[in-house]
Protein backbone atom coordinates (compact mmCIF):
# COMPACT_ATOMS: atom_id res chain seq x y z
CA UNK A 1 0.00 0.00 0.00
CA UNK A 2 2.85 2.50 1.07
CA UNK A 3 4.55 1.51 -2.03
CA UNK A 4 1.63 2.21 -4.47
CA UNK A 5 1.20 5.59 -2.95
CA UNK A 6 4.98 6.84 -3.46
CA UNK A 7 4.51 5.93 -7.21
CA UNK A 8 1.22 7.85 -7.20
CA UNK A 9 2.92 10.83 -5.68
CA UNK A 10 6.48 10.57 -7.62
CA UNK A 11 4.28 10.15 -10.91
CA UNK A 12 1.96 13.34 -9.70
CA UNK A 13 5.39 15.26 -9.22
CA UNK A 14 6.49 14.35 -12.33
CA UNK A 15 3.10 15.27 -14.31
CA UNK A 16 3.60 18.68 -12.30
CA UNK A 17 7.02 19.33 -13.09
CA UNK A 18 6.60 18.22 -16.50
CA UNK A 19 2.96 20.45 -17.00
CA UNK A 20 4.92 23.28 -15.49
CA UNK A 21 6.86 24.07 -18.68
CA UNK A 22 3.40 24.31 -20.76
CA UNK A 23 2.20 27.35 -19.19
CA UNK A 24 3.12 30.95 -20.89
CA UNK A 25 6.10 32.73 -18.82
CA UNK A 26 4.92 36.16 -17.84
CA UNK A 27 6.86 38.05 -19.60
CA UNK A 28 6.86 40.53 -16.80
CA UNK A 29 8.70 38.10 -14.43
CA UNK A 30 8.65 40.88 -11.67
CA UNK A 31 11.64 42.30 -12.96
CA UNK A 32 9.99 45.71 -14.42
CA UNK A 33 6.69 47.05 -13.52
CA UNK A 34 4.71 46.35 -17.09
CA UNK A 35 3.80 50.23 -17.01
CA UNK A 36 6.99 51.69 -17.28
CA UNK A 37 8.45 48.58 -19.76
CA UNK A 38 7.97 50.90 -22.94
CA UNK A 39 9.98 53.79 -21.55
CA UNK A 40 13.84 53.57 -22.69
CA UNK A 41 15.19 53.34 -26.88
CA UNK A 42 13.74 50.68 -29.36
CA UNK A 43 14.82 50.36 -32.65
CA UNK A 44 13.63 49.11 -36.03
CA UNK A 45 15.71 47.90 -38.70
CA UNK A 46 13.82 48.21 -42.25
CA UNK A 47 17.07 48.01 -44.54
CA UNK A 48 21.03 47.91 -43.92
CA UNK A 49 21.04 51.71 -44.46
CA UNK A 50 18.16 52.66 -43.23
CA UNK A 51 17.19 53.33 -39.30
CA UNK A 52 14.45 54.01 -37.67
CA UNK A 53 14.49 54.87 -33.37
CA UNK A 54 11.82 55.02 -30.94
CA UNK A 55 11.85 56.85 -27.60
CA UNK A 56 10.04 56.56 -25.02
CA UNK A 57 10.16 58.97 -22.11
CA UNK A 58 8.02 58.87 -18.78
CA UNK A 59 6.53 62.62 -19.21
CA UNK A 60 4.41 60.58 -21.63
CA UNK A 61 6.92 62.46 -24.79
CA UNK A 62 7.84 60.09 -27.36
CA UNK A 63 10.30 60.90 -30.09
CA UNK A 64 11.50 59.23 -33.51
CA UNK A 65 13.98 59.17 -35.44
CA UNK A 66 14.45 57.64 -38.77
CA UNK A 67 17.80 57.51 -40.75
CA UNK A 68 17.70 56.99 -44.37
CA UNK A 69 20.28 56.65 -47.33
CA UNK A 70 18.82 58.89 -49.99
CA UNK A 71 20.61 58.48 -52.85
CA UNK A 72 23.88 58.42 -51.24
CA UNK A 73 23.12 61.26 -48.82
CA UNK A 74 22.25 60.17 -45.38
CA UNK A 75 19.08 62.29 -44.01
CA UNK A 76 18.04 62.25 -40.45
CA UNK A 77 14.21 63.01 -39.54
CA UNK A 78 13.46 63.20 -35.73
CA UNK A 79 9.33 63.92 -35.29
CA UNK A 80 7.92 64.20 -31.05
CA UNK A 81 4.39 62.69 -30.38
CA UNK A 82 2.26 62.43 -26.84
CA UNK A 83 2.09 58.93 -25.93
CA UNK A 84 -0.72 57.51 -23.63
CA UNK A 85 -1.08 53.87 -23.14
CA UNK A 86 -3.46 51.32 -21.06
CA UNK A 87 -3.68 47.90 -21.22
CA UNK A 88 -4.40 46.56 -24.39
CA UNK A 89 -3.39 49.83 -26.50
CA UNK A 90 -0.66 52.92 -27.11
CA UNK A 91 -1.68 55.94 -28.76
CA UNK A 92 0.34 58.77 -30.42
CA UNK A 93 -0.99 62.09 -30.93
CA UNK A 94 0.81 65.47 -32.56
CA UNK A 95 3.26 67.42 -29.99
CA UNK A 96 2.03 70.31 -28.44
CA UNK A 97 -1.44 70.30 -30.27
CA UNK A 98 -4.85 70.58 -28.78
CA UNK A 99 -7.47 67.80 -29.81
CA UNK A 100 -9.47 70.96 -31.84
CA UNK A 101 -5.86 71.93 -33.73
CA UNK A 102 -5.97 71.22 -37.54
CA UNK A 103 -2.55 69.89 -37.46
CA UNK A 104 -3.53 67.39 -34.58
CA UNK A 105 -4.04 63.97 -35.36
CA UNK A 106 -4.43 60.69 -33.22
CA UNK A 107 -3.20 57.07 -34.09
CA UNK A 108 -3.72 53.73 -31.81
CA UNK A 109 -2.14 50.33 -31.97
CA UNK A 110 -2.34 47.43 -29.55
CA UNK A 111 0.83 46.23 -28.60
CA UNK A 112 1.93 43.29 -27.04
CA UNK A 113 5.36 42.77 -25.90
CA UNK A 114 7.69 39.05 -25.73
CA UNK A 115 11.45 38.27 -24.54
CA UNK A 116 11.01 39.47 -21.48
CA UNK A 117 9.74 42.84 -22.77
CA UNK A 118 12.41 43.17 -24.62
CA UNK A 119 10.22 42.69 -27.93
CA UNK A 120 7.71 45.10 -28.88
CA UNK A 121 4.96 44.59 -31.09
CA UNK A 122 2.42 47.30 -32.59
CA UNK A 123 -0.56 46.16 -34.68
CA UNK A 124 -3.50 47.47 -36.05
CA UNK A 125 -6.39 45.56 -37.01
CA UNK A 126 -4.16 42.14 -36.49
CA UNK A 127 -1.26 43.55 -38.74
CA UNK A 128 1.97 44.49 -37.50
CA UNK A 129 2.88 48.14 -38.05
CA UNK A 130 6.15 48.33 -36.15
CA UNK A 131 8.07 45.33 -34.94
CA UNK A 132 10.78 46.95 -32.34
CA UNK A 133 13.83 45.76 -30.25
CA UNK A 134 14.89 47.38 -27.30
CA UNK A 135 17.75 48.97 -27.06
CA UNK A 136 18.11 50.59 -23.49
Amino acid sequence: MKKSRLIIYVTLLLIGVLLSGCFEKNSNDGKQPLENSVIGDWEIFRTATDYEFWSFYTNGSAKNTITENVEGTIMTTIVWYEYTKDNSSVCFSAKNESADSPNYFSMCFSYRFSDDTTHLILSSNNIVIMDLVKVS
